[in-house]
């Protein structure tokens, strides 16, 4: 009896990572609904790469601190801290004029990256792509 309680375990341990690795896949693409019809783009970081390669009209957004976008960002992103984006930041206006440009939005492991995605949403950004954390970029990198 404890023999077939212990394969039935096992199954249900799979079976769980198998329903939990299902749900991470989908979380690629997602449309994340912030309220109010305001929502963004969760993507993968390839996807993002594939925006860059073959979009023409789109902002790389780094919202981590100065001193971590100075020890190493992606090629021709911006620095604008998570901290600093607000409707009263003026220079958010000069750096994101186009309310409908694409904008690719990464931090160091995806919590701000989120946090800024939402603000900017509700601030009425429409094309924002959250890619998460510079840590899961395997393309190079510019210091």
């Amino acid at each position: 009896m404890f023999k077939y309680v212990k394969y039935i375990l096992v199954v249900m341990v799979l079976g769980m990572g198998l329903i939990a690795f299902n749900q991470i896949v989908k979380a690629d693409n997602e449309v994340v609904d912030v309220g109010e019809n305001i929502s963004f783009r969760k993507i993968d970081p390839e996807q993002a790469k594939q925006f860059m390669d073959s979009e023409a009209n789109y902002v790389i957004l780094d919202v981590r601190t100065k001193p971590e976008y100075e020890d190493g960002h992606i090629k021709n992103a911006i620095s604008l801290p998570n901290e600093e984006i607000s409707p009263d930041n003026k220079l958010l206006d000069e750096l994101l004029s186009d309310k409908e440009q694409m904008i690719l939005v990464y931090c160091r492991s995806g919590r701000r990256a989120t946090d800024a995605s939402i603000k900017l949403a509700k601030m009425g950004y429409v094309n924002v792509y959250n890619f998460g954390g510079i840590v899961n970029w395997p393309y190079e990198i510019v210091k």
